[in-house]
């Protein structure tokens, strides 16, 4: 046996707000999610190259000798705590962002992003260091440049993108004056994992749904 429902108008409307507003909460959880590294709270000479969730730290640079590991180091010109990131050579806490001869701090993300920032120290007076941020192919898409930086000063690098297409930045002393910097503080908004995107979908399905059944 069949059975009809039938709703007034404003029913119709509060079910359908009802249902906007789910999609609403729902659609929230996928404008990004926030992932961080910081160094603080690690001894000297810790790896903490996979420490952090959603990204992956190394140096990078042709510079002899240097490991590719990501350490925790104490630093007085820490701009947040009392650790920066640092590298296994001599220069350690210094980083220098030209690929042939450097060694730069490089942040590989789990899920494309669509805004990075870091920290960017200056280590002695007239330093100017740079962020990179390239796509899933290695292509440089974006970047910025410390305006010059006297010993001990912090720039905040910001990089916001219009959409998620940011697979991993690069950042160190700018290569076009030879400069190293310290480095601190790096935080990206990421897309969240693929299984939240089909939850969004699906409350998008079932809002359609639900005016059909309603009209």
């Amino acid at each position: 046996m069949w059975v009809f429902t039938y709703f007034t108008e404003a029913e119709k409307q509060m079910k359908i707000l009802s249902a906007a507003a789910l999609l609403l909460v729902m659609a929230s959880s996928v404008s990004g999610m926030i992932i961080s590294a910081d160094a603080d709270g690690y001894n000297n000479g810790t790896d903490i190259s996979t420490a952090f969730a959603g990204m992956t730290l190394s140096s990078v640079g042709g510079y002899p000798g240097l490991d590719g590991i990501v350490y925790a180091w104490g630093d007085g010109l820490a701009s947040t705590g009392t650790n920066v990131f640092a590298n296994n050579l001599s220069f350690q806490r210094q980083w220098y962002a030209e690929l042939t001869e450097g060694f730069a701090l490089r942040a590989d993300f789990e899920q494309l992003a669509n805004s990075v920032a870091i920290d960017i120290i200056g280590d002695d007076f007239g330093d100017y260091g740079v962020l990179t941020v390239y796509d899933s192919s290695g292509v440089l898409i974006d970047s910025v440049q410390s305006p010059q930086l006297a010993y001990g000063q912090v720039f905040r690098a910001i990089v916001d993108r219009p959409s998620f297409d940011i697979a991993y930045i690069i950042a160190g002393g700018s290569p076009s004056t030879e400069d190293t910097v310290h480095l601190d503080n790096l935080v990206a908004n990421m897309i969240p994992e693929p299984a939240t995107l089909c939850l969004f979908g699906l409350g998008a399905l079932f809002l359609t749904r639900t005016r059909r059944i309603l009209n």
